[in-house]
């Protein structure tokens, strides 16, 4: 027999283990005082001894670890289970960061450039602020805050994306450097490449050197993909090496 391991605060402060004793208290002078001694077809003082008896055997039985009882297997099962747990991945690097968050405006607008009238892109799309794409029609416009705010949500929602098919952990800047890419390429496109299969093998190095492969729009090599990927694949390596 094994005793819980809080019993003491359970002997001292449980409601159940007071009140248990009030009725202890109260049961011999109430039951005597209702109960006829033929009601029973035995001596009424027998039963009101029994029944305290009963009461007072529940107190110590609160206080013992009951492992054998049906269900407490599976309870203890159910808390050791860590499937439903939220990992750190999910929540993502990124959004849990304010710093992160900046860093990641900072990195992907330089490269998206800031036009807060809608224009068309290389292929014929229309943008505006930060390249955004969605619902975008010719005449609008925003100001520079509407622009910085549109960016930092559409990372967060990027983010979430990629984290539903990237599984292994990244440092910060490689995520920032994939989150980049993802938002040029679409989560979609990124979430099916190559450099995702490196990444969650555990390449991460081989994750990083897939980032120049993705140098084209329209079909055709652009300088100012060919630069970005190599910037992305530069702070994708240099968060290796500051990991390690």
């Amino acid at each position: 027999m094994k005793l819980i391991s809080n019993w003491r605060a359970t002997l001292g402060k449980s409601w159940s283990v007071w009140l248990i004793l009030a009725s202890l208290v109260l049961l011999g002078g109430y039951f005597l005082a209702l109960v006829q001694p033929g009601m029973l077809g035995w001596d009424p003082l027998y039963f009101a001894m029994a029944s305290a008896t009963c009461q007072a055997l529940a107190i110590p039985a609160r206080l013992v670890l009951q492992s054998g009882l049906s269900g407490l297997s599976s309870l203890a099962a159910f808390r050791r289970d860590q499937s439903g747990a939220v990992r750190r991945r999910t929540v993502g690097v990124i959004s849990a960061s304010g710093l992160a968050l900046s860093m990641a405006v900072g990195f992907i607008g330089q490269w998206e450039g800031l036009r807060t009238e809608a224009y068309r892109d290389v292929v014929g799309v229309w943008t505006v602020c930060y390249g955004e794409t969605k619902g975008v029609q010719p005449g609008d416009r925003y100001s520079k805050a509407d622009c910085d705010a549109m960016l930092a949500r559409e990372i967060l929602a990027y983010e979430a994306a990629l984290d539903r098919c990237l599984t292994h952990p990244v440092p910060v800047g490689m995520k920032i450097a994939l989150v980049s890419w993802t938002y040029n390429v679409g989560a979609g496109a990124a979430c099916k490449s190559t450099l995702v299969r490196r990444a969650n093998a555990g390449d991460l190095t081989g994750a990083c050197n897939e980032l120049p492969r993705w140098n084209r729009a329209g079909g055709r090599v652009w300088a100012g993909l060919v630069n970005r990927r190599g910037a992305e694949r530069a702070m994708c390596h240099q968060a290796l090496k500051e990991a390690a």
